[in-house]
């Protein structure tokens, strides 16, 4: 494919790119997605198959985004990291994905981790994670979910107790993503009072501590070297500078995460993204061991709708990024999320049944890609908080009296 033709063809991301950039004028940022490019295309791509395969991440595709300074994104420049923000975190986790979204969900959770210690970590050990983040010594995870606990985490079982030698975590979460290769964890628990106070909390974890352990990587359909499963916490010492923000408000740290565009709605832009891409190289023959199929107006008009989904679903990650600042960020990026997520599984799977019988064949991205967009529409903020997020909204605007005065149920 000629240059002309490539960027006509991911003329989709345009929008979404600006978005994330905006405000951005220094050729420094420029120049380091530039580089980003080349490991995505050179050490990440490569070894999407084998990671899908395996599942398992690629040390070669972490070590290239190490060296580039990946996990740096956010981290200020004074700590080794680049400067940058959420919204190129945002851009870098979307980039990765079209590569291998797998690698690009072990980023994602990461840079959850590192806006919750720029914003809410204390004391010295702030400082040193963050110069170990900036660094790529340090993988950061997050562990939330348990079974049972709920879709907005209200009924968490994993407890801070206080005894006479200070505070233990005791607990199990499940759904963990990034787990072999993580070194600290921010996990969410419930603190039981003793004589202090009791709410829920982050608490940052040593993932080398003798009390934690990872009994069970998950089979998973999608998203197979995401590296997500079990984490156990038993009798897990925690100090004062291991509380992420004050006992109490690990419901407000919550509601902070999402307020931003680190979810799994970016993810699923850059699985949508690359089976378009995939899917036209299949469908015209360009790929090897396909056959030019594109006098099929049935494959035309899927390719046409899926081009249209897929920009579709960019515009509004673009209005999301765009958004952030806005006081109900929360609602618009888990629109974003439902959407995207929503547009990854339609287009996958009409693009799955456009390029005939190879379609299904492990061989080709095709099957990874529809396979990983069902698992992000999984991943949380779980599709049905979102929907409740997005009705309260409603009700709570000007005509919310219309949920009062009679109308149909």
């Amino acid at each position: 494919m000629s240059g002309s033709e490539q960027s006509r063809l991911h003329s989709y991301r345009t929008p979404f790119v600006r978005a994330c950039l905006a405000g951005r004028s220094d050729d420094a940022a420029s120049a380091w997605f530039g580089e980003l490019e080349k490991v995505v295309e050179e050490s990440v791509a490569p070894h999407a198959e084998a990671v899908d395969r395996n599942a398992t991440s690629s040390v070669t595709a972490l070590d290239a985004l190490r060296d580039v300074g990946a996990f740096g994104v956010q981290v200020p420049r004074r700590f080794g990291g680049l400067g940058l923000d959420d919204r190129a975190a945002a851009l870098v986790v979307e980039r990765v994905a079209r590569g291998c979204a797998s690698t690009a969900a072990v980023l994602m959770f990461h840079y959850q981790v590192v806006r919750r210690t720029l914003a809410h970590g204390s004391g010295p050990q702030r400082d040193d994670d963050l110069a170990a983040f900036a660094s790529g010594r340090c993988i950061a995870a997050s562990a939330w979910t348990e079974a049972g606990s709920g879709k907005g985490k209200r009924d968490v079982a994993t407890v801070l107790r206080q005894d006479a030698d200070g505070r233990r975590l005791e607990g199990v979460k499940t759904f963990c993503t990034g787990l072999p290769g993580a070194a600290i964890v921010h996990v969410l628990a419930k603190a039981e009072p003793a004589d202090g106070p009791s709410g829920p909390v982050f608490v940052r974890v040593d993932a080398k501590d003798p009390g934690v352990s990872c009994p069970e990587l998950y089979p998973l359909l999608g998203l197979r070297g995401s590296g997500t499963g079990t984490l156990t916490l038993r009798g897990v010492r925690v100090t004062e500078a291991d509380l992420v923000g004050p006992v109490g408000s690990g419901g407000a740290l919550m509601r902070e995460n999402h307020e931003v565009c680190l979810n799994p709605g970016l993810l699923a832009l850059g699985i949508a993204g690359a089976a378009l891409e995939t899917a036209l190289g299949m469908c015209t023959g360009q790929l090897p061991g396909t056959a030019d199929r594109m006098r099929s107006e049935t494959v035309r008009r899927a390719l046409a709708r899926a081009v249209v989904q897929v920009e579709s679903a960019y515009l509004y990650g673009a209005h999301a990024v765009g958004g952030g600042d806005t006081p109900q960020a929360h609602v618009l990026t888990g629109k974003f999320k439902l959407a995207a997520t929503a547009a990854a599984q339609r287009v996958t799977a009409e693009l799955m049944a456009a390029v005939g019988s190879r379609g299904f064949l492990a061989s080709f991205p095709l099957e990874r890609h529809f396979r990983d967009a069902q698992a992000t529409s999984l991943m949380g903020p779980a599709n049905d908080l979102i929907t409740d997020r997005i009705t309260d909204d409603l009700t709570a605007g000007p005509h919310s009296d219309l949920t009062t005065s009679g109308g149909t149920s």
